[in-house]
């Protein structure tokens, strides 16, 4: 399924599931009524992360386990990271794109496993829990008996059904239909008979010939291995829940632990430490605490855990405010790769009139890698050097830019060197190690709704344009938070037009010249777009809706009518 490019063409109708017979050894990714799917065959064993093993039986009378599970192997000998990576679920009869799309974080080591959690078929079963997974995905809850799972490099959901679209050989890593399914590689895997077959799909000896029911078997031995873990026999206590680590009072530090994720998931316990950043509105709903004088000149061979975590706090959060000393008792968890401890209610927060050292800020220069990155996770940050924006393809919705240390945006891989090839990959570890987003301390959607979209942008305004290229100046410090598969600046607090003047972190240089530079000859040209220059308006039309402003005036057509472009003539002359 690897390095497959997948082009649907019009004007041959064929059955779903079937390809004619010059392709019949050919994967079939997804064959409708009405179009007929052109494969180049594909190089077996291409990507060396692939679907190893997938239990669809958990919670079932007789699993192993409560959860269903998929399994990840990495065969290299070094490192992937699966950052803009998903893991998707299509179901056997599907011809649209997949429904559930588990986004992937993090790295999967060499001749390493990783585990995703997906959903359950009885919430009341009393069927052991899996170990420690990379990654819980519970809407991820594939058919025990049918159904396509796919290994993406990509976290939007794959749609290769759509007219004339075309998914590039690298969006798909490792592909397993099974059952009945109409979508897999060569032949569907042979699936368990029912949920009461309690059977997982395993990957025979770690083959991957792109042909599902040749490199899947049944097997009765279940063993869902995580990252760096080892492959766990099954259960062998009584007892279906494992009880939490023993925590107690621990330093931040102890809580962060030197790994990606803590070694005190699920417990409970009591630390101390300095507000650096609190965020009572904009959905965050908790605050940033910071052991005492720590921060400053930091070696990081010396510093692999982070000495500041997040607070999930609703009900504490108002009562707390910049440089407060506290203690908390909570429960640790992994927030989609952030560390956090969540403090239910008043009783787990304690002001402190101890006297206590200020926490420092400590300088941060990219690039940065991810070993740097998690040892300061939380931490009260001073961006330096030279930082540009990226790009700002989120800012109207999300209210974050995307920056790059440096003078000059992030590359595109493929447009520096063919994909696979050592310079794209040397450009996709640059592009990690340079990036990073710029956030507004805040979960608001300003697309989602007529009141979300009255708001205010952060950091745009008609006189300072945020243009990709621009230099980034930072005013204020920042703490590191991770969320959305992506490392992010966070201002102090929720940043609002009332505060931008203290609160916003960066202003952003101008870089429109007044009018284009002289370059000298006689000849000049121009271009225009015209693909969605239709002279006939949507307003001339029965049927036309629009695309509206945030005033609700009618800009272009959304759908309807034969006609696209312009709402009325006022919008086609602008």
């Amino acid at each position: 399924m690897k390095n497959t490019p997948w082009r649907i063409a019009r004007g041959t109708a064929l059955a779903a599931g079937l390809i004619a017979a010059p392709l019949a050894a050919v994967p079939a990714f997804a064959v409708v009524p009405a179009f007929a799917v052109e494969v180049a065959p594909p190089a077996a064993g291409a990507s060396p992360v692939v679907i190893s093993e997938a239990y669809l039986s958990g919670g079932s009378p007789g699993a192993a386990y409560k959860s269903k599970f998929v399994e990840l192997y990495n065969s290299s000998d070094a490192p992937v990271t699966l950052d803009g990576w998903s893991l998707q679920y299509r179901s056997g009869t599907g011809t649209a794109a997949p429904t559930a799309v588990a986004p992937l974080s993090r790295s999967i080591p060499a001749k390493g496993h990783y585990l995703v959690q997906g959903g359950t078929n009885s919430a009341a079963s009393t069927a052991p829990a899996l170990p420690a997974p990379d990654l819980v995905a519970t809407g991820l809850n594939p058919s025990g008996t049918t159904g396509t799972l796919v290994l993406a490099k990509q976290t939007t959901a794959l749609n290769p059904l759509a007219t004339g679209s075309v998914i590039e050989p690298a969006n798909v890593a490792d592909l397993l239909g099974y059952g009945t399914s109409n979508t897999f590689e060569t032949q569907a895997a042979t699936a368990p008979a029912g949920n009461t077959d309690v059977k997982s799909l395993n990957r025979s000896n770690g083959a991957d010939s792109n042909n599902n029911a040749a490199d899947f078997a049944l097997s009765a031995s279940i063993t869902p291995t995580a990252a760096g873990g080892s492959a766990d026999p099954g259960p062998v206590d009584p007892d279906p829940v494992d009880p939490p680590p023993a925590a107690g009072t621990k330093s931040i530090a102890e809580i962060q632990g030197s790994g990606p994720d803590s070694p005190f998931i699920g417990a409970s316990v009591t630390t101390r430490g300095k507000v650096t950043a609190a965020f009572p509105t904009g959905g965050f709903a908790g605050f940033y605490l910071q052991t005492p004088g720590t921060g400053g000149d930091l070696t990081p061979a010396n510093h692999t855990a982070s000495d500041a975590i997040f607070v999930y706090s609703p009900a504490t959060v108002g009562s707390v405010t910049t440089g407060d000393y506290v203690e908390i008792t909570g429960t640790v968890s992994e927030f989609y790769g952030m560390t956090q401890v969540s403090v239910p209610d008043s009783a787990g927060l304690q002001k402190l009139d101890d006297a206590a050292p200020e926490v420092k800020s400590t300088g941060f220069t990219l690039p940065a890698d991810e070993a740097v990155r998690e040892s300061l996770e939380g931490m009260l940050l001073t961006p330096q050097g030279p930082v540009s924006v990226t790009d700002n393809y989120s800012l109207n919705q999300y209210g974050e830019l995307g920056l790059a240390g440096g003078t000059t945006p992030l590359e595109q891989p493929t447009a520096v060197a063919p994909y696979g090839s050592a310079d794209y990959a040397a450009t996709v570890a640059a592009n990690a190690a340079r990036g990073i987003k710029l956030d507004d301390g805040a979960t608001t959607n300003f697309l989602k709704d007529a009141a979300t979209k009255a708001q205010v942008l952060p950091y745009l305004t008609t006189a300072d344009p945020v243009r990709v290229g621009s230099p980034v100046t930072f005013q204020t410090n920042v703490v590191l938070s991770y969320a959305n598969n992506a490392w992010k600046f966070q201002p102090l607090t929720h940043l609002t037009p009332e505060n931008a003047g203290i609160i916003q972190p960066a202003t952003f240089g101008a870089t429109r010249a007044e009018a284009p530079a002289a370059v000298g000859g006689n000849l000049k040209l121009a271009s225009f777009n015209v693909l969605n220059y239709f002279t006939t308006t949507g307003d001339t039309l029965a049927g036309c809706t629009f695309y509206t402003d945030r005033d609700g005036n009618p800009i272009t057509v959304r759908s309807g009518c034969h006609a696209r472009g312009a709402a009325n003539a006022e919008n086609l002359k602008r």
